[in-house]
């Protein structure tokens, strides 16, 4: 009886592992490698990533390649199928939870499907537990004590196809490798303007003091950018920004105690066509930012420029919002 108790356990144990799990993690891997785009990526992960200065296109396609080659051993490993889920599904759960204490909307498992990290935490703890309970009730010696040499060969054949397709198949898909946002260029005019990131994570605080003209991301800004003598105004906002509307709305709209340019923020493919809010403030000058990239703003961003210089930079509440002064 107890034997076949362990036997019954084995099998919940490698259907588990060797199926469910691997399901859950090819979904979200596969799902993202379509997205190709670092944007989708846990907001927790992209904060962590972001201060330490790791490239997010790096650390995105290497992500996709470790999901994928992990769900491939899963399947032809048996005897290492329970570590490997376990191991996944603990590592995933603290970005979870740092997305929960940052407020995602949505937690970059699965690219643009929106799930919600608590939904996503939930499952996960579920499948965690359910591996913990069937192995605790395994025998480990029920488990094949070496991998015979074509599982080996086909894991390790895997592995490398998996990294292969992680960074490989956004290089097909586009056509040419995206340009990233490193190195220091001089300020262009329109015509020489350099060619488009594939992501732009900005920090304020390298900003402050500097010329607006000076600064990175003003290399790639569509339009005139009002920096004349005096305090200026410029708005960083999406255009079916609930927030940025606000924002605008209620500062921006009307008399302008100061020239102010608003700056359209549009996502990787584009801007939307449909739930886009009317542009309030009428005194505006507006440009816009080149689709293609990835913007890592959280709008609306305030920046206030005196003399042309930036004295402040932040993304804003839009109901008290810093940087502005009446």
């Amino acid at each position: 009886m107890k034997i076949i108790r362990e036997e019954r356990a084995m099998q919940r144990l490698m259907l588990l592992t060797r199926f469910i799990v691997p399901a859950w993690i090819l979904a979200g891997a596969v799902s993202k490698l379509l997205e190709n785009s670092p944007a989708k990526l846990p907001v927790a992960l992209l904060k962590l990533a972001g201060s330490l200065g790791i490239n997010l296109d790096y650390l995105f396609h290497m992500g996709v390649g470790v999901e994928l080659a992990a769900a491939g051993v899963m399947i032809v490993a048996p005897s290492l199928s329970p570590l490997i889920a376990a191991g996944l599904l603990l590592l995933f759960f603290p970005i979870l939870v740092g997305d929960l204490f940052l407020g995602a909307s949505s937690c970059g498992c699965f690219g643009s499907v929106q799930v919600h990290p608590g939904i996503t935490l939930s499952v996960e703890a579920v499948l965690l537990v359910a591996v913990f309970v069937a192995a605790h009730f395994v025998r480990w010696r029920w488990l094949p004590g070496r991998i015979d040499g074509w599982r080996v060969v086909v894991a390790l054949a895997w592995t490398v196809l998996a990294f292969a397709v992680a960074f490989g198949y956004p290089l097909v898909k586009a056509g040419a490798p995206a340009a990233t946002a490193t190195g220091s260029l001089a300020t262009p005019t329109p015509s020489q303007a350099p060619p488009v990131p594939s992501y732009y994570l900005p920090d304020y605080s390298s900003w402050i003091g500097k010329p607006w003209k000076d600064l990175d991301i003003a290399r790639w800004v569509k339009g005139a950018v009002s920096t004349g003598p005096g305090v200026r105004y410029i708005i960083l906002y999406r255009k079916d920004c609930e927030h940025c509307h606000l924002l605008l709305s209620t500062k921006f709209s009307g008399d302008l105690p100061y020239p102010t340019t608003v700056i359209a923020i549009p996502e990787k493919e584009g801007f939307p066509s449909s739930g886009v809010f009317p542009m309030p403030c009428t005194q505006c000058s507006e440009a816009e930012l080149p689709a293609g990239c990835d913007w890592f703003f959280k709008t609306p961003v305030v920046v206030r420029l005196e003399d042309g210089i930036v004295t402040c930079a932040k993304e804003v509440d839009p109901e008290a919002p810093a940087c502005i002064d009446w």
